[in-house]
């Protein structure tokens, strides 16, 4: 089952085309079904997820975030559809190695993270160290999308600039 996280990570607005990537806020999660592979066609195991264009890394100049190879702690706090239901609720990582609203369920994700009968979350992310991440992706380096100057057969022109970092 896809667990299609809606993780709506909020960015700020600076100027006219320079964005800034909060390192916490508010997010939305709903979940679908199996991801498959990650952006660029590699696959990781552990939880993953997929973020929106903006905040994954948009091309250069467009004022992208760097979120994709970064790792993030989301936690729910409430069903928007049952305001009633108050848990229990989950904190799972993630790491961002996709873009288009998604957290995989295939690797767990959706298992652990909703409750049970319930699609869609509203909660919070908090970035973290990727020594958090239950996953192993490859190579020390590898971070589940490609970096600058690896390829892989879905992967375009331009790479993840990180490593599983924070700016």
């Amino acid at each position: 089952m896809k667990l299609t996280a809606l993780v709506v990570f909020l960015t700020t607005v600076v100027g006219t085309n320079a964005w800034v990537q909060r390192a916490s806020g508010s997010a939305s999660f709903t979940q679908y079904s199996g991801c498959g592979a990650p952006a660029c066609g590699k696959t990781a195991s552990g939880f993953t997820a997929a973020v929106n264009q903006l905040m994954f890394g948009a091309s250069p100049g467009l004022g992208p975030g760097d979120a994709c190879g970064r790792c993030f702690s989301v936690t729910a706090t409430a069903d928007p559809f049952s305001p009633a239901y108050m848990g229990p609720f989950h904190t799972i990582v993630v790491k961002v190695t996709d873009l288009c609203f998604d957290i995989c369920g295939d690797t767990g994700g959706a298992g652990a993270f909703f409750p049970s009968g319930h699609g869609a979350l509203i909660g919070n992310f908090q970035e973290v160290s990727c020594s958090q991440w239950s996953g192993s992706d490859g190579g020390s380096l590898f971070n589940g999308a490609c970096l600058d100057g690896e390829t892989a057969g879905n992967w375009p022109s331009t790479a993840c600039g990180n490593q599983g970092t924070s700016p």
